[in-house]
């Protein structure tokens, strides 16, 4: 049994480095191609909202506020869609060897961890380069990433196993990233919401993942985020109904695709 885990492991670990190898092959910047896409979405979104819109003005750090969340949601986004299309774009593994599918879709979305990790060590160096104090309360970063990793993964096994049988979600999909983009809190302080509306930005757990990780890396005072138990409770539901789904439909994949 232990063989077997460690085997199953290994496979995950060369899948997911193979995937991004893959991913910057033949390609001339390589890896700067994903750091270049959220700086470039970065850019026109402070130079509209911070100086044309000032919608910016009130928030300490507008432009770290800014970037920190373009970078999770672009690791958000980026995981979900790719996630999904792994079980069809692996169709080969699937029919021809014998392997838990799980690991197909772990193995995708530990691809995109490893470009939103370096994401995220760019980010720090900007903020060092810039003289911004790194408060203590950064040590709970990766309890927040660990969620925020677990929440996608829910999501993405999920629309995995959808996949398989509806094919049109992808563009579906894509169509309500766009709009989760503009109801998080990415570009705009949760402020201007109304308090009565809060609770509604917050039945996401990525809008409340994403406020936590800005409040432990960027705010001056160091204080630690108050603990709430509705998004942990949100994503542990997500993770498990993701598995529950995916390991029943599992069986079918290959004679579906």
């Amino acid at each position: 049994m232990n063989k077997l885990l460690k085997h199953y492991l290994e496979l995950t670990r060369e899948l997911a480095i193979n995937d991004f190898k893959l991913k910057y092959n033949n390609s001339i910047l390589g890896y700067f191609w994903s750091l270049l896409k959220p700086l470039a979405l970065f850019g026109i979104l402070y130079l509209v909202f911070s100086i044309f819109l000032r919608l910016g003005g009130g928030i300490p750090n507008y432009q770290f506020y800014l970037l920190l969340g373009i970078i999770i949601w672009m690791y958000f986004a980026e995981v979900t869609l790719l996630s999904m299309q792994s079980i069809v774009n692996k169709a080969n593994l699937v029919k021809k060897i014998y392997l838990p599918k799980l690991i197909i879709v772990i193995a995708t979305s530990l691809t995109s961890l490893m470009t939103f990790l370096l994401n995220l060590a760019v980010f720090f160096i900007f903020m060092v380069v810039f003289g911004l104090k790194i408060p203590l309360s950064l040590v709970w970063f990766p309890v927040y990433i660990l969620e925020l990793c677990f929440f996608s993964l829910g999501l993405s096994l999920i629309l995995a196993t959808l996949f398989v049988w509806f094919r049109d979600l992808a563009h579906i999909w894509e169509i309500l990233l766009q709009i989760l983009f503009y109801a998080t809190p990415i570009i705009y302080p949760v402020a201007i919401i109304p308090i009565k509306y809060h609770y509604l930005i917050f039945l996401n757990p990525l809008a409340q993942i994403i406020q936590d990780l800005r409040r432990i890396s960027i705010d001056p005072t160091g204080l630690v985020p108050p603990f709430g138990w509705l998004t942990p409770l949100i994503t542990l539901v997500i993770l498990i109904l993701g598995l529950v789904i995916f390991l029943k439909k599992s069986p079918y994949f290959a004679e579906k695709i």
